[in-house]
């Protein structure tokens, strides 16, 4: 959404979401000028908000917007001379811990009054959850509610702190060495790479690869290396390493290589067909990436075998 990836607010488009009846989302909510008071229930309604979102994907509260039935209605301006950015900040800063890093606050003044102030608030889906609230509770978006979070959430959001995701970085496809060739079969070197791409040392992962759509493959491989092979004609190929090398943040590593055995006969119908995926596991989920195998193994094969 737009309004998500904003840098900067203006006037205009604050009038704009009024005009289109922008409605609240999990990620949008719009509060009148009562929301924000000095009496510290209201504060600590303020950081829930605040801690909601950022222990969910982030998103942007407009502090002086009326809503009705979760529409963008009018204007609920704020005296900025009252409650000032500084203020709010001290607010949030105060009220929840760990600090939410890159939250961001805008004033907007209509008129270049400060007692016409609209204040939006950007939270980024932290890095660093879960966050606490002043009243010793975790929070989360639902809807258009902040709601407390289950005993299972709050672990969850530990965990995606302290691991880091490894995703597919490059599949490789190489031709094999010339006296490793048969008249029967093309052969390709293939390699499948990872990469960290959180801030912390991923110790927990598994990558395997599955070879599917095709009859009359076969693969070779080192086995010095501790793979796990199984070879079903319902299910296709599946390779996967057993063998986990801590990753430190943004390293590359070298997940899986094996040489696939494609024979010269019906290379045209298999690179048609064949279907190669990805799976990556982390400790919270596991991704499937899709590759388009065909394309690699008909270029190495007009390049090297031709």
């Amino acid at each position: 959404m737009q309004i998500l990836d904003q840098q900067d607010f203006s006037k205009q488009a604050i009038k704009g979401m009024i005009d289109s009846s922008l409605e609240e989302s999990v990620n949008i909510e719009f509060k009148s000028a009562s929301a924000l008071s000095k009496e510290p229930s209201v504060k600590k309604e303020i950081s829930k908000d605040v801690s909601a979102f950022a222990n969910s994907d982030g998103g942007v509260i407009f502090y002086g917007i009326n809503e009705e039935n979760h529409i963008a209605s009018s204007l609920s301006f704020i005296d900025g001379n009252v409650f000032t950015k500084e203020w709010l900040e001290n607010v949030i800063i105060s009220n929840i811990q760990p600090k939410i890093n890159d939250l961001k606050i805008f004033p907007v003044r209509f008129e270049n009054d400060f007692k016409k102030t609209i204040y939006v608030v950007k939270i980024p889906n932290s890095t660093f959850p879960p966050h606490i609230n002043g009243d010793k509770k975790y929070y989360r978006r639902f809807n258009f509610q902040s709601v407390p979070m289950e005993e299972y959430e709050i672990k969850n959001l530990y965990l995606r702190q302290r691991e880091s995701k490894v995703y597919v970085d490059r599949i490789i496809v190489k031709p094999v060495d010339i006296h490793k060739r048969t008249h029967e079969d093309y052969s390709f070197y293939i390699e499948v790479q990872i990469v960290n791409d959180g801030q912390f040392v991923s110790e927990k992962y598994k990558v395997a690869c599955n070879i599917s759509n095709v009859i009359g493959i076969w693969i070779a491989y080192d086995t010095t290396k501790n793979y796990s092979v199984t070879n079903k004609i319902e299910e296709g190929i599946k390779v996967s390493n057993n063998d986990i090398v801590p990753l430190f943040p943004h390293e590359i590593f070298n997940a899986l290589s094996f040489t696939l055995n494609i024979p010269k006969i019906t290379f045209a119908k298999i690179t048609e067909t064949i279907k190669f995926t990805i799976l990556t596991f982390n400790i919270i989920d596991m991704e499937e990436t899709e590759v388009n195998i065909s394309e690699f193994l008909v270029k190495t094969k007009e390049t090297y075998y031709e």
